[in-house]
């Protein structure tokens, strides 16, 4: 597909469009859970398939230059007047001079407007590129955009943080909210925790650290204060994993024969809590295969209440 950079650019603003939509919603979605207008697993279900909407359009932003032959830029010329034509000239008298005046600069301003469209293009790109490994590396929760996040660590089994961030300049100095808990570790010394955290401190605008690896180097920075013992941790994580790979098994056959009975919304929930040990595995593929198949039974169960009507 063959596109201008100005082209490239509408794209990526309709598809910011709707990543603003779909995180308001998920906003809106919260905000009845903790209402009560909705159940859990309504809201599990739609924040689950928005978020997956929410991956690809960032995968798309984040590739656009890529799967795009962009079209060479067409030269502004400006026309030359019309050239009048000279009356007979007598041999005894000289030709007339004609003065020439220098024609503005356009092609130079439009020149620049491109080079601005190319930058705009670029921003784009590498902010969709931050947020969608962001969302891919940590459990994260945008506020009212992409670059407003709030991203959920787990240290331990009983210490858990969250850490506000806002990369909306990137690839300048983002903002961090470190809570309070975190801060407390280090004697109520703020300066003392960004002391630890080398790449922040040093933060260099022109070889930036990306905002993923950022948040890493923070959670190791924790992992350490709390002396966990990464061998152990990962001999329970995979002891952790065969559990719950089983126990998924389990509860697909009991959704299986809620359905077989049509207790739609007792598989409902046997669905949803899959959905929530996939998520704790960090299994992405297993959250996509049961979120599409909880769609699918929300609709039986919505059908099959008309049909009682």
């Amino acid at each position: 597909m063959s596109l201008s950079e100005e082209e490239i650019l509408k794209n990526i603003q309709q598809l910011k469009l709707r990543v603003k939509e779909i995180v308001l919603t998920i906003q809106n979605l919260k905000k009845q859970l903790e209402e009560g207008a909705i159940p859990l697993d309504e809201f599990k279900s739609s924040k689950i398939t928005l978020e997956n909407e929410l991956r690809e359009i960032l995968q798309q932003i984040a590739q656009v230059k890529e799967k795009t032959i962009i079209k060479p830029r067409e030269r502004v010329v400006k026309e030359p007047a019309p050239v009048k034509e000279a009356p007979p000239i007598k041999k005894e008298e000289p030709p007339p001079i004609e003065i020439i005046k220098e024609a503005p600069p356009i092609e130079k301003e439009v020149v620049e407007v491109k080079e601005e469209t190319s930058q705009l293009i670029d921003k784009e790109v590498l902010i969709a590129r931050e947020a969608k490994d962001l969302m891919y590396y940590f459990q994260t929760e945008f506020i009212d955009s992409i670059t407003n996040a709030l991203v959920y660590l787990s240290i331990t089994l009983d210490e858990h943080f969250i850490i506000g961030i806002d990369f909306t300049d990137y690839p300048e100095k983002p903002k961090l909210n470190i809570p309070l808990e975190i801060i407390k570790l280090f004697e109520g010394d703020i300066d003392k925790f960004w002391e630890k955290t080398i790449s922040y401190s040093n933060w260099d605008s022109d070889n930036p650290k990306r905002i993923y690896e950022l948040i890493i180097e923070i959670e190791t920075i924790l992992i350490n204060i709390f002396q966990a013992d990464v061998k152990t941790i990962e001999k329970k994580s995979v002891e952790h994993i065969q559990k719950s790979k089983k126990l998924i098994q389990n509860l697909l056959k009991e959704a299986q024969d809620e359905l077989d009975k049509k207790n739609f919304q007792k598989a409902i929930n046997k669905y949803s809590r899959i959905i929530d040990v996939c998520y704790d595995i960090n299994d992405t593929e297993g959250v996509k295969i049961y979120t599409d198949r909880l769609n699918e039974i929300l609709i039986l169960k919505k059908d099959s209440e008309k049909s009682d009507i």
